[in-house]
C-alpha cells in the first residue's frame, strides 16, 4: 500500500488554505494548469515512504510509537514556489506551497525522529526536507509568459499572507490511494508527541 508520514492541519489553517487556493485560482489560467490539493487534507507532509508491503505496516507502527519529540507550535505564513528562483527569473513553476516561518526548526527535528527511527526498517533517508504545505501542482505548462507571469504576481501579493499558528502534538502513517478524482487518505496509526 502507498504510505505516508504527516502531521495533519487545524481547520482553522485549512480555511485560509481554502482561501489563498481561491486566490491562485482567480488567475485566468486554462482550466486542469493548477492541481489544487483538496483543503480538507491538506498537511505536511513528514516523510514519503511510498508503496510499503501490508506486514510492515506493525514495524512501521511500532518504530513511530517510539519516537520521542515534545509538541510544539508552527507559524504558517507566505506563499512560495518551486524550484525556488527569484520571481523575475523563474522559467517555470511545478508545486506552489505555504511556508512554515516559526516552527521550522522544531519540524525539522521531528522530520529527523522519524528518518532515524524508519532508516533501521531500511527507508532511505530524504535527500533534503523543506517545511511546507502544498496548495497546488502544475499540471499542464503555462500557455504563455504572460500566464507564468500573472501565477508569480499572485504569489507575490501572497507572499506575506498570515494562515495563522497551530500546535503540532502528534504524526499520523497515511495511506494514500490514488484515484482519478484525487488521492483518498486514511489514517493507520496516529503517535502523540510527548517529550
Amino acid at each position: 500500500m502507498r504510505t505516508f508520514i504527516a502531521v495533519d492541519l487545524s481547520d482553522e489553517v485549512r480555511t485560509h488554505i481554502a482561501r489563498l487556493q481561491q486566490e491562485l485560482g482567480s488567475v485566468g489560467l486554462q482550466e486542469g494548469t493548477l492541481k489544487f490539493v483538496d483543503p480538507k487534507q491538506a498537511h505536511q507532509t513528514v516523510k514519503f515512504l511510498g508503496e510499503v508491503p501490508d506486514d510492515s505496516i506493525e514495524r512501521i507502527k511500532a518504530a513511530l510509537a517510539a519516537i520521542r519529540h515534545e509538541p510544539f507550535e508552527i507559524r504558517l505564513r507566505g506563499v512560495g514556489f518551486f524550484p525556488q528562483a527569484a520571481p523575475e527569473k523563474a522559467r517555470s513553476i511545478r508545486v506552489i506551497w505555504v511556508g512554515i516561518t516559526e516552527g521550522g526548526a522544531q519540524m525539522k527535528a521531528l522530520q529527523e525522529c522519524v528518518e532515524t527511527a524508519l532508516h533501521a526498517l531500511g527507508f532511505p533517508p530524504e535527500q533534503r526536507f523543506n517545511a511546507h504545505v502544498t496548495l497546488c501542482r502544475v499540471k499542464k505548462p503555462f500557455r504563455s509568459k504572460s500566464e507564468l507571469s500573472r501565477v508569480l504576481l499572485k504569489i507575490g501579493e501572497l507572499r506575506a499572507a498570515e494562515l495563522g499558528t497551530m500546535r503540532v502534538e502528534s504524526l499520523k502513517l497515511k495511506k494514500s490511494t490514488l484515484t482519478p478524482r484525487g488521492p483518498i487518505y486514511e489514517d493507520l496509526s496516529v503517535k502523540s508527541l510527548v517529550g
